[in-house]
């Protein structure tokens, strides 16, 4: 087993505890993917377990606490994976930690499915495919303070 990579102050890695529910995704290349979030999106390795001869078999990432992703090798599905599924994750920190990460995605080359932008449910969010296409949305928000339900939902029947 590896040691987690450091993290952020928002990232507690090797921090241990039962996870209410979380995403398992099989990746065609587990060593790959597991670097892919690490670089782009900032995720922390929490641990990797290896098969006798040391090759990995299963990776526990975290982006933040209780936002954790498990990742198993697979082989690759000839349709488009994760079809009408989104792993969302809250950006709480600002806007201005948002548009960084979707930055530190483009430089890292994601491939973006959906531009940073302000949503008319009062949120700021982008989404990016993984390197098997899984799509990925991060988001802050509410944009607009003091916003009751009823304004928020006439808000956008209006757009």
């Amino acid at each position: 087993m590896s040691h987690p990579s450091p993290a952020s102050p928002a990232q507690p890695a090797a921090e241990y505890y039962p996870m209410p529910s979380f995403p398992m995704l099989l990746v065609a290349d587990l060593v790959a993917s597991s670097r892919w979030y690490q670089e782009a999106l900032g995720f922390a390795d929490v641990f990797t377990m290896r098969s006798p001869d040391g090759a990995p078999v299963l990776v526990h990432l975290r982006w933040r606490k209780y936002a954790d992703l498990l990742l198993r090798p697979g082989q690759p599905a000839h349709e488009k994976k994760g079809v009408g599924i989104i792993l969302n994750f809250a950006c709480n920190d600002s806007v201005e930690a948002l548009d960084a990460l979707a930055e530190r995605a483009r430089a890292a080359g994601a491939h973006f499915i959906q531009e940073p932008g302000d949503r008319a449910w009062n949120v700021r969010d982008f989404t990016v495919a993984d390197p098997d296409g899984f799509a990925l949305t991060f988001s802050f928000g509410p944009l607009k303070q003091n916003v009751s339900m009823d304004e928020l939902q006439k808000s956008i029947r209006k757009a």
